[in-house]
């Protein structure tokens, strides 16, 4: 993958409390598939951190592609999401769409989540 295409580490959430902070403080955008949470940043870029549970799908196959999408779809869309710290919660109807409906119900999450932190 081109250096460009890559999620940088530093564009991830990978510890406990940088999850839990985001889910307690910020706001929520949720539909049958995904439950986001988003609140601001001090950092100039946007980060995302990542859950997807046996509870969504027992197959880590499926659950590896729920994952690839939301990553893909973030990495797209981060820069209209500059400094906001995003979680993303899949939901067990995650598991039955294709990968086609998960980006569009990602891209309108990130589309209402913008308009929230800039109000």
């Amino acid at each position: 993958m081109p250096g460009n295409a890559r999620l940088l580490r530093t564009r991830r959430l990978r510890r406990r409390g940088e999850f839990t902070d985001t889910m307690k403080s910020g706001s929520r955008s949720r539909d049958a598939c995904f439950s986001i949470y988003a609140c601001r940043s001090a950092l100039p870029f946007a980060q995302l951190g990542v859950t997807v549970s046996r509870r969504v799908s027992p197959k880590a196959v499926s659950r590896n592609r729920i994952k690839r999408q939301i990553r893909e779809s973030f990495r797209r869309h981060q820069d209209l999401l500059s400094g906001v710290r995003v979680v993303v919660a899949a939901q067990p109807a995650a598991s039955a769409n294709d990968n086609r409906q998960l980006q569009m119900s990602l891209s309108k999450h990130w589309e209402r989540i913008a308009k929230q932190q800039r109000q």
